[in-house]
């Protein structure tokens, strides 16, 4: 349970996120370290289970870009298949009846200043527009980014930042499982 929020500029992107870590059975503490990480060439954050955060933030190796130039590409056949075998190796994925192999998270990762959400199941998606989210306070922080931009482009990093934290504020307000510190990380 989290809030992760982030806008893709034309050369740039924002993320926000909070700390804040909660399970099912009421417990609750904040994580000293970031949710949104860089790893090798890419920038992930995690939403969901601590424990796939913990294994992609500190014993994962995301795969050099080399001369990839296609993002989609390199997500898809390179940085995807690294996630799950990193995922089998600590006994971390599971199947679901009449479903596909899963992980508890959702990530946002991004790949030379693109922005692409990568679900449970390792499917990726990439928007229409310029706006992701994931996590439990995922729908408040769209919502309230919508209402603030009438869903014009953000024009600047310094104006996404201001939005983006507004953002993850009032879903700590509004959702159980986020709150505590926001971090900011821009990739230029």
């Amino acid at each position: 349970m989290t809030t992760l929020i982030a806008y893709e500029g034309d050369d740039w992107v924002v993320i926000a996120s909070d700390r804040k870590s909660s399970d099912t059975d009421g417990f609750t503490t904040f994580m000293s370290e970031a949710k949104v990480f860089k790893n090798g060439p890419i920038v992930m954050g995690g939403a969901g289970q601590v424990r796939g955060i913990n294994i992609m933030q500190h014993d994962f190796v995301a795969p050099a870009i080399g001369g990839t130039k296609d993002t989609d590409k390199y997500v898809t056949g390179r940085l995807i298949p690294a996630i799950r075998k990193a995922f089998q190796e600590a006994n971390y994925e599971y199947t679901k009846p009449e479903s596909s192999i899963e992980n508890d998270n959702i990530w946002i990762v991004v790949v030379n200043r693109k922005v692409y959400r990568i679900n449970e199941d390792y499917g990726w998606e990439r928007s229409e527009g310029s706006l992701y989210a994931a996590g439990s306070g995922e729908q408040i922080a769209l919502g309230v980014v919508e209402g603030m931009t009438d869903g014009k482009p953000i024009k600047s990093i310094v104006e996404a930042k201001k939005i983006l934290v507004k953002a993850v504020k009032v879903a700590a307000k509004y959702d159980s499982g986020t709150g505590g510190k926001i971090d900011v990380t821009v990739i230029e």
